[in-house]
């Protein structure tokens, strides 16, 4: 989003709210204050994610003065070292693309908001603070002053045309010739309904993550997919099949003009013959049907330029974006005890991404 000037003589009339994600109507009101969000800010979003560190609330963080907002969603997790609790809690993102939204970008209205950011920090006794910036919102330049910001990767993403034509025609010819040997081979894709076809998603995900040797935090239990349903129409599923067989799926999170590439998975003989090339444009199209003008097709495995994962995803997307990360030692003394505690040498700053 574009923020709006305004004076810098803010009012000293503030309030500040902490919204958990399990009043979902009141964080939603409260997004809407500062117009087109990312789909991850949601907090449908955010509750699936916080299952996956113990003891993590999901929280949207509410600062409003004179008449302006800043909206700023994490989870609020408490530093546990070596199974033991240390009385620290940190704030990351979720897995995915959020940080602070506003409505003003003045400085006097911004220095004032961290200010009382920093206050409520104190009192949750935050050690520190990571942050994964939208490349919808590019909202890198609201975060708090004393953060580190750096670009991290490189993100493919779309700038989705209003025609199925027109979409082909940005591809690559690659790409294009992969999606007519998929043709040739006889497969097809459709949208499916949710939650009728999770369980054969749910099958084929699993199996490509087993046999990609995927970390543990890649496998979703029952409890993930119950939250993430709960996005109704904000969740959608779209598969390829080989006559009745699934052989490709790609999930994905959207919201208004926001779309986000969740999940995908093939079976390995049909990946050859473009079937995951036919679900991402299956799933392309149906969102610009949809009216999703920006998707996120995220990025590779790691920060290389050349990540076989990134190059598949940027040969099926129209171009792109940076993604960029910030991180905030918060309480210095009380972060270098629990960096001892953690005795992690020689570099205890990374304890910041302990995660």
């Amino acid at each position: 989003m574009t923020a709006k000037h305004s004076s810098p003589n803010v009012s000293l009339t503030l309030s500040t709210a902490e919204i958990p994600a399990s009043k979902p109507a009141v964080w939603r009101a409260a997004l809407a204050l500062v117009g087109a969000v990312d789909c991850c800010f949601l907090p449908e979003y955010h509750a699936a994610y916080a299952l996956r560190i113990a003891g993590s609330q999901p929280l949207l963080w509410h600062f409003e003065a004179g008449g302006e907002h800043l909206v700023y969603p994490f989870l609020l997790n408490p530093v546990v070292i070596h199974g033991k609790s240390t009385g620290y809690r940190d704030i990351s993102g979720i897995y995915g693309y959020t940080g602070p939204l506003v409505t003003s970008d003045s400085p006097a209205f911004l220095t004032q908001a961290w200010q009382a950011f920093d206050g409520y920090c104190a009192r949750q006794s935050v050690i520190a603070e990571f942050v994964r910036f939208s490349p919808f919102n590019h909202n890198e330049r609201f975060g708090h002053p004393g953060l580190e910001v750096m670009e991290n990767r490189t993100l493919a993403i779309s700038s989705l045309p209003q025609t199925e034509e027109k979409l082909l025609a940005l591809l690559g010819s690659k790409t294009r010739n992969m999606l007519r040997k998929a043709g040739n081979a006889g497969l097809s894709a459709r949208e499916l309904e949710l939650p009728r076809h999770l369980p054969a998603f749910r099958a084929l995900y699993d199996d490509t993550m087993s046999r990609n040797k995927a970390p543990g935090f890649f496998h979703y239990d029952d409890s993930y997919w119950q939250h993430m349903l709960e996005l109704g129409q904000g969740l959608r599923l779209f598969g390829v099949f080989s006559g009745d067989t699934l052989v490709a799926c790609a999930m994905s999170v959207s919201h208004g003009a926001s779309g986000l590439y969740h999940l995908g998975a093939s079976l390995p003989d049909y990946s050859k013959l473009g079937a995951g090339n036919l679900s991402l444009y299956a799933m392309s199209c149906g969102l610009m049907r949809a009216g999703v003008s920006f998707l996120n097709m995220t990025g590779g495995r790691s920060t290389a330029a050349d990540d076989p994962l990134l190059l598949f995803k940027k040969s099926n997307a129209t171009g792109t974006a940076p993604f960029h990360i910030g991180k905030r030692i918060i309480n210095r003394d009380a972060y270098g005890h629990a960096a001892r505690l953690w005795n992690e040498p020689p570099d205890p700053a990374k304890l910041i991404f302990w995660r």
